[in-house]
């Protein structure tokens, strides 16, 4: 007799979400919003401090002048992230936070985006 596994559909979040994440593993550039620091906001929904992040610098620029003008895109480097932005958001335990076009958000943990996006065995192409 032939046993059967139970199988439980997958959500449409859950799908949603791995297609989003690998998109984000192969784009290989983050932009954030600058202004005499990086731009860090808080949640309405959980009220946690979130790191706005985007897989290109259009949707940023537009998310800049809806919300915050002094702040322009820039390029989020390795240099970047290691020695100012990593320390910031273990610190004020703040999640980076992939925006998108549309009202979908991504949160990471801050080893979670430096695993993705900064480690050394991931090929950026750009």
């Amino acid at each position: 007799m032939k046993n059967y596994l139970k199988l439980h559909p997958v959500s449409k979040q859950f799908i949603l979400r791995i297609s989003i994440l690998k998109s984000m593993m192969y784009c290989g550039v983050l932009w954030g919003l600058y202004h005499e620091g990086w731009a860090i906001k808080t949640d309405p929904n959980s009220n946690e401090k979130v790191f706005p992040f985007w897989l290109n610098p259009t949707q940023a620029y537009r998310y800049a002048q809806n919300n915050w003008p002094n702040y322009h895109p820039r390029k989020i480097s390795l240099q970047d992230f290691e020695n100012s932005l990593l320390p910031t958001l273990n610190r004020f335990h703040v999640k980076p936070t992939l925006y998108g076009s549309s009202a979908v958000m991504f949160k990471l943990s801050s080893s979670q985006m430096k695993h993705f996006f900064f480690s050394k065995n991931n090929y950026q192409m750009a």
